[in-house]
């Protein structure tokens, strides 16, 4: 769609400040930090094992893997800035319930309220997602990156930190009213982005041209490329959902737990995201996504063949969360290009890359957690580091073999970007 094409609720003075994007994906962060830092850590005080925890964290992933099935109604009736409010207060109700159960007794009861909550709260970050792209100048799309991530990675103070410091202070009730307000009062800031409502149209043919328009985007050779990136052990940083649950082996108190993982682990991982964009926009972004894989792998081997010590845990901790700050940077930057300008399918396309990358987060997790229960926490290390190794060592292969240079491409990616919005544009003009 050409500029002359843009409908009149973009034009620029409808158009939402960067910054607030951040604030509307606090809710996102912080039930992803509850689930991935204070979860783990309370669980781990009353008994739980840690294999237990691993399979929970897991189980926690699972909705945002899956998502895409149900993230189309994010595109139907409601504005998505609705559907955002709507989803922050009833995923927050789930996952602050968890904080009142009496565990490991209520462990059924757990798991389910915790992928019920984290389903529901995961579709904040699409209904984000979808509003950046839409609801943003696309001269300012980057800025907007930015303060999603660091947004999002920040929220660990208050996802990870203070609900873990309300919980020890106080109980586990005050943590759990904290923990709604943390996640619905950011949510209320999608009020203030001027979107129009969705337009009325059939819901069978809407669905339709949703279908079209997301296998269009994910057959081109930017789309399915990315897939294998997101599909990939590499730069996951699982281990950011186990790393508190593993503070009593290095000797941590659980203060030391909390600052590291939810204070100072949200401050290192929101700088990094925000150095890290700066070089993405300079540099080959699928050669850095590569590169925090490695440096994945290194902090993870560097912290198997130290001892077991709290300065080892402290140390180790922070530079693997700041690499965090490197891999979560460089799959927003890819996943972002390849959305580009969607329009009414918008929170459909956005939902079905992450979704690949939260089952990659899943898996590792899960196969860290198995290696930790059969041979001890160093092995849990080791799986880190090895899982990031293979999967960065096939996607070069995959890259140098299978996938061609675009000067040798057919196709070259802005020609493919091109294309689909000159056929969504045709689409327009034929209705």
């Amino acid at each position: 769609m050409t500029t002359s094409e843009a409908p009149e609720e973009n034009k620029q003075q409808d158009f939402a400040p960067p910054w607030i994007f951040g604030i509307t994906n606090i809710p996102f962060g912080v039930a992803g930090t509850y689930t991935g830092v204070a979860m783990p850590f309370l669980l781990g005080k009353k008994g739980v094992p840690i294999e237990t925890i691993a399979v929970i964290s897991a189980l926690s992933l699972l909705p945002a893997a899956y998502q895409l099935f149900w993230a189309p109604i994010l595109d139907l009736g409601m504005r998505r800035r609705s559907w955002l409010i709507l989803c922050s207060v009833a995923g927050s109700l789930c996952l602050a319930s968890t904080l009142l159960l009496k565990s490991p007794n209520d462990l059924t009861s757990y798991k389910v309220l915790t992928v019920l909550g984290q389903g529901l709260v995961g579709l904040v970050a699409s209904c984000n997602g979808a509003l950046v792209s839409t609801r943003v100048d696309p001269a300012k799309r980057g800025q907007a990156a930015g303060y999603v991530n660091a947004a999002n990675l920040g929220a660990a103070i208050l996802g990870g930190g203070l609900v873990l410091t309300l919980a020890d202070k106080y109980s586990n009730e005050v943590a759990a009213i904290g923990l709604v307000l943390m996640i619905c009062v950011p949510a209320l800031a999608a009020l203030a982005i001027p979107e129009p409502p969705p337009k009325k149209e059939p819901i069978l043919a809407h669905l339709a041209d949703m279908g079209k328009e997301v296998w269009k985007a994910v057959r081109s050779r930017k789309g399915w490329t990315g897939l294998c990136f997101c599909i990939s052990p590499v730069g996951t940083v699982a281990l950011t959902n186990l790393l508190s649950a593993l503070g009593k082996e290095y000797g941590v108190s659980g203060q030391m737990v909390t600052n590291v993982n939810g204070y100072a682990g949200g401050v290192v991982t929101a700088i990094g995201a925000l150095a890290s964009g700066y070089i993405l926009d300079r540099a080959d972004r699928r050669k850095l996504y590569l590169l925090a894989g490695v440096l994945t792998a290194a902090v993870a081997a560097g912290i198997a063949l130290s001892p077991k010590t709290p300065e080892v845990y402290v140390v180790g901790s922070i530079l693997y969360l700041a690499v965090a700050g490197l891999a979560y940077a460089a799959f927003s930057a890819v996943v972002y290009e390849i959305v580009g300008t969607a329009g009414k399918t918008a929170s459909t396309l956005y939902s079905v890359f992450p979704a690949a990358g939260n089952q990659a987060i899943s898996y590792t997790v899960f196969l860290d957690g198995r290696a930790g229960g059969q041979w001890g926490t160093k092995a849990i290390f080791w799986a880190d580091a090895a899982l990031n190794m293979i999967g960065v060592v096939v996607l070069f292969l995959l890259l140098k073999v299978v996938f061609p240079d675009k000067a040798k491409s057919g196709q070259t990616e802005e020609a493919e970007s091109e294309q689909i919005s000159e056929d969504r544009s045709n689409k327009q003009k034929e209705s």
